[in-house]
């Protein structure tokens, strides 16, 4: 009876995560659609995840960003994020370039039976080419799920589409 009764609990706790999850998703994918148009990248990015990654920039200073791709861990689970990020510092610019350091706040969700649902706080360095269509970028993403921390990151260019 006991064992019945944990197991229920762990499933119900594994919906709230996976909602609390999509409604981070759904969140950020809302402030971009209402958003004026702007800058758009698509691209692919390496380490964990590895797969696609894009970004649609709303301000100079504010973008949305998110991937798909497939997790460093074990059994290489299919891994969505999503995060609203703040262009904190321009640490660098020229007519070739701006280098900048970003802060974001968002979500993933990893498609397997436990631990599906985490909170995203990616920091990273951002190389925005002026006169080819590349953004390049580092980033260290610390995340967790109330019961484990995670430091994860990725390294990533994009193709920037102009409007």
């Amino acid at each position: 009876m006991t064992g019945i009764i944990l197991e229920r609990e762990t499933e119900a706790l594994m919906i709230k995560k996976a909602l609390l999850g999509i409604a981070a998703v759904l969140f950020l994918v809302s402030a971009v659609s209402s958003s004026p148009p702007g800058r758009f990248g698509a691209g692919l990015m390496f380490f964990d995840p590895s797969g696609l990654s894009a970004k649609a920039w709303m301000s100079g200073s504010r973008a949305v960003a998110g991937g798909l791709g497939w997790s460093a861990e074990k059994n290489h689970y299919l891994h969505l994020h999503a995060d609203f990020i703040f262009t904190t510092v321009r640490l660098a610019s020229d007519r070739n370039l701006n280098l900048d350091f970003y802060l974001g706040v968002g979500g993933k969700i990893i498609f397997r039976d436990t631990d599906n649902a985490w909170f995203r706080i990616p920091l990273g360095i951002d190389f925005l080419l002026n006169r080819s269509p590349l953004n390049i970028f580092f980033e260290v993403v610390p995340s967790f799920n109330f019961s484990r921390l995670k430091l994860l990151g990725a390294v990533g260019f994009r193709y920037v589409f102009s409007d």
